[in-house]
Order: C-alpha cells, then structure tokens, then sequence
C-alpha cells in the first residue's frame, strides 16, 4: 500500500489556518494598531495573485511590491548570466545574493506612509514592519506555476520550464535559501503557498513544533512522480498510484531537498519544503559529522527508476568531485548506486568501458555518432545481465546506464542536475526535441579505468558480511570506496536493533508488504513502512529496531548512511 501524501500527525497543540478567508480574517483581526506589514515570498510564489488578494481584504491599505526596489533589470541579469553561462543546462552555483541588487538609494529616498504593505523578495528585511509574514512554497508546486506561465525573478522574455528551472537551480534557489537560513526565525508567521489546494497559515512558532517533530521521528517526504522518454510501468501498477501520464520514469521519493513534507492536525494539513528541516533543525536531522562536512545540504538521495517495458536510459556520466566544483561551484558529486529492484530475464545495467578501449576511442565514434545517429555500443561499453537485489556502484566518472526493463533503487549524492549524457539512442524526448549531449564534460571526467575488469571486480555485487545469525543477514552492499556513502542490506525474520553512526539514515524496503521501525524506549511511535517506500531516520533518533510487519515471514531493507 505505497502511500502517494505520507503525513505526520502533529502531537503538540498548534493551529492551521486555511484559505485566504481564514488567513485575511486572522490578519484583520491583529492589525489594528499597526502600521507596517510584510509578506516575505520565495522566487517561485505567483505573487500577482497575492498582491490581488491583498488589494481585495486590505482596500485602506497601501500595497508596494519590492521589485521597485532593485536595480535596472538588465543589469541584474548582466551579472546573474555570468553564472548561469551560455550552456542549455549547466551552470555555476551563483555567489550572487537578492541583497546584491538593492538600489540603495531608492531605499533611502522611500518615503513611509502608514498603512502599508510591503510584498516580495526581502520584505521582511528592507523594511521597517511590525508583523512579519514568511510566505513559502514547494519546488513542486514552483513547477506547476512555471508550467502555468510564471516566470522567473526580474525575466521579461519568454522562456521555456527548463529554462526557468535552470535558472531557479543556479540563482534563485541558493539565494532565497539563504534568506531564510539566516532569517526565517525572525519572522512571525509561516505561509504554505499549496498550488491547486488553500494555502496554510501557521505561527512561527508552531513551524519550529512540526519540525521539531520530524527530526524526533522516522519519517517520509511527499513523493514526486515524472514521466520521461525511457519510463516504464512496473511502478504504477505495483504502487497502485493515482498517476495519468503515458509513462512512470521516476519516483522521487527520497530528496529532502526537492520533496515536501506533510504535517496534519487533526482535519487540517500543512505542507512545507523538506529542507526547512535542514535550515532550522541541521544538526538533529544530519548529525554533527554530517553537518560539519555538509552544511545545511542533504547529502544521500533515494529515487527509483522505471524501465519496465520502457527503454534504456542514456548513456551517461556524473562529474568528479574536483570537476564538479571547479566548473560548478558544487561542494560535492553524484556518486551514485543502482540497487536492482525488479528485474526481468533480460534485465540489465551499462557499465564502464570494455577492455582495451581508450577515452579517445570512445569519444571520436560518440562524436561521429552525433552526425550519423549510429552508435555501437556493443563495441565501446559494458553490458551485464542483472537481477532482483544486484546492487551496482557507479562512482562519479563511471559510464553506466539502466537498461530496458529493469527497475531500479538509485542511491546517490544529492547533486540533482550533473548528468552528462553522452548518448541517448538516437531518441526525442516526450516533447518531440533532442535531449542535450554533453560531451565536452563527459570527456572531461570518464575515467578509462573502469573497464570491464574493473567493474566485475568492484563495483558489482560487492557484498560483505556483517551479521550472520538465524533470523537476520546485514551486509555491507557498497558504496565503492571512492563514495562517502555506505550502504547495508538488511533480511530480517525478527526484531533487529539499528544505530545510525553518527549519520542520517535512509531506509527503503525492497522486499516484503510492510515492515516496523520502533524506538527501543518509546520516543517515537511505531512507524509502518510499506514496499518500496523511502525512509528518513534522523540521527537525533540514535538507535531504533527494524521488525518485519504483521504476518511477514521476512523482509528486507536497503540502508545508507554517510561513512
């Protein structure tokens, strides 16, 4: 029974207001005697639709909206493309703050009239107000308003969703993190911006109580669900989803920072961006060691990848560390896993070079097959037949690809955007276009060592044994050693008690209808996993104990953890 909007029910007495009738009321209520208010928002927000509502509860009121306040819009994308670079999908992580493009001069000439609301980015923080409003929104539902026709930050030309997601990724994004990283506590109210549904009022402080909640619990983010070129069906119809597209490609499942999470009071719910919990909780959530060699970023990723009467995805790589943050700006790289999910009788993985080809081999026939839409595969790179709970390590500069009909667990860093394809089978995608070859990257960071020796020998099924006892089997599945990351898969009969090693822990069960996560003194309740179903286990937590569910004879689970 894999659930497609996991909640939390909220123990501690806290108050959701929903709708903008509720909202406006409660602020009407409060506002009499004062004369400045703000309503942060975060890029993304469709913030015409606020100033509206504004307008409409507030008619006495004066509305000004930030963007006023900011320099030449021309100049402010002079200096944001340099980062964002001429290249359709890459870019630099940009160092460029909201801050950077104030027009001081306007701030200082601004005449303050009372009654008046100001709205948008840096609201709560330019200036003067006595009521501080947080409004916030998920990148889901950032999507959706991109799909909608929104567009970016201070942009008037007409840009494609990719367009706009590169440039949230690169600019907008890092920037409003930092915001709120730095600020979120100094405001008074939090607003969920729920696209599609009400949007969701609480205080600040029962923000910090439903996240304090999270980072004491085991617990599951939203997931996102796409379509892509190479999808599959295995998933949707196993997971019984709720889920209308031609093809399931991925389930994002586990990604705090690109998942939500679900918070319910009673009748009443409330999403929020995982990574709020990074921002206000980093310590609790990561662990110290991981906070100290991470910062505020989640840095293990769980999604699943349907191929399932679908087609392989493209031949690819992900950038090594001292590539990814020279040209980049990124702390760390996509080493990644595939842990073999489903598998069919022709199931299979790509992986590594074969023996005796060079780099420069590979990459003349990847050129030439760009002109003649001809590639043979068969000549430049590893195939290897797979089954169900095969686990692959595919270090960064690794060539690798999941072929047709195959499902897998991927297990990685949390850098959501570096995959240099190099060849995608001649192919358009689910919009009639050409995918973006990056072969100029990809040439940069394939590492021809990983050739058909080296990938039987260590990066396949590299399994050792932890715990052999009657009722349980622990091994240690991977990563290779160049990856931070540590996994162990876990067959369970009974009860089995976990640490988590100073790290977050994510869990998902690859085999078995359900299975238990419980505290060994009552700190958290018993949480029922489901099959396939992705699971954060704060590091605050400790220890807790795996158990399989009611009338499940075995079951099994995947771990990761930061080494």
């Amino acid at each position: 029974m894999y659930r497609q909007r996991p909640f939390l029910k909220i123990k501690s007495d806290i108050e959701i207001l929903c709708g903008y009738k509720q909202i406006f009321s409660f602020i009407n209520s409060t506002i009499n005697d004062l004369e400045f208010i703000a309503f942060e928002t975060y890029p993304g927000i469709n913030k015409q639709i606020w100033i509206k509502e504004l307008e409409e509860n507030f008619p006495h009121w004066n509305i000004v909206n930030t963007d006023e306040f900011f320099i030449d819009t021309k100049e402010i994308n002079n200096i944001i493309n340099l980062d964002l670079t001429d290249d359709p999908q890459f870019g630099r992580i940009s160092r460029s703050s909201f801050s950077d493009f104030v027009d001081n001069e306007k701030i200082k000439s601004y005449e303050y009239k009372r009654k008046t609301i100001f709205i948008g980015i840096l609201a709560g923080l330019l200036f003067k107000s006595d009521l501080k409003f947080y409004v916030d929104i998920t990148r889901q539902n950032i999507q959706k308003n991109y799909i909608n026709g929104l567009n970016n930050w201070k942009v008037t030309k007409e840009m494609n969703s990719n367009q706009k997601l590169k440039r949230a990724y690169f600019f907008e994004w890092p920037a409003a993190d930092q915001i709120k990283i730095n600020n979120l506590n100094k405001f008074d109210y939090y607003i969920s911006d729920d696209v599609g549904r009400e949007s969701k009022m609480i205080s600040l402080n029962d923000l910090k109580t439903i996240l304090e909640e999270f980072v004491n619990t085991p617990f599951r983010l939203v997931p996102f669900f796409a379509p892509g070129v190479w999808g599959g069906q295995y998933l949707k119809n196993k997971f019984e989803l709720q889920y209308n597209e031609v093809n399931l490609a991925w389930i994002f499942d586990g990604v705090l920072e690109e998942n939500s999470i679900l918070a319910k009071k009673e009748e009443h719910e409330i999403e929020i961006p995982g990574n709020n919990l990074l921002f206000m909780f980093p310590v609790e959530l990561l662990g110290e060691k991981v906070f100290g060699r991470y910062g505020a970023d989640f840095p293990i990723r769980f999604n699943l990848l349907d191929t399932f009467k679908g087609q392989n995805l493209s031949l690819q790589v992900h950038p090594t560390l001292d590539y990814a943050y020279r040209s980049f700006g990124l702390k760390y790289t996509q080493n990644e896993s595939y842990y073999v999910f489903h598998a069919d009788e022709d199931s299979s993985v790509y992986l590594g070079m074969k023996n005796g080809i060079t780099k420069d081999q590979l990459f003349i026939a990847l050129e030439e097959a760009k002109e003649s839409n001809v590639f043979d595969d068969k000549k430049y790179i590893n195939k290897f037949k797979v089954k169900k709970h095969d686990h692959i390590l595919i270090p960064a500069g690794t060539i690798h690809s999941s072929g047709a009909n195959t499902v897998v667990l991927e297990i990685s860093a949390t850098q959501n955007r570096f995959t240099f394809k190099l060849w995608d089978w001649n192919r358009l995608d689910l919009n009639g276009k050409p995918r973006p070859i990056s072969l100029k990257h990809g040439k940069n960071v394939i590492n021809e060592k990983v050739d058909y020796d080296f990938a039987k020998e260590e990066l396949i099924n590299d399994f050792k044994i932890i715990n052999n006892g009657k009722y349980v089997l622990e091994e240690k599945t991977g990563l290779h050693k160049l990856e931070d990351i540590e996994t162990r898969r876990i067959t369970i009969a009974k009860e089995y008690k976990q640490v988590t090693y100073d790290s977050v822990n994510v869990l998902n069960l690859v085999e078995g209808d359900s299975a238990i996560i419980s505290s060994l003194n009552g700190e958290f309740d018993d949480y029922l996993i489901y099959y396939g179903e992705t699971v954060i286990i704060p590091e605050n937590i400790k220890e807790y104990v795996l158990k399989p569910g009611e009338d499940e004879e075995r079951v099994i689970f995947i771990k990761a953890f930061i080494k």
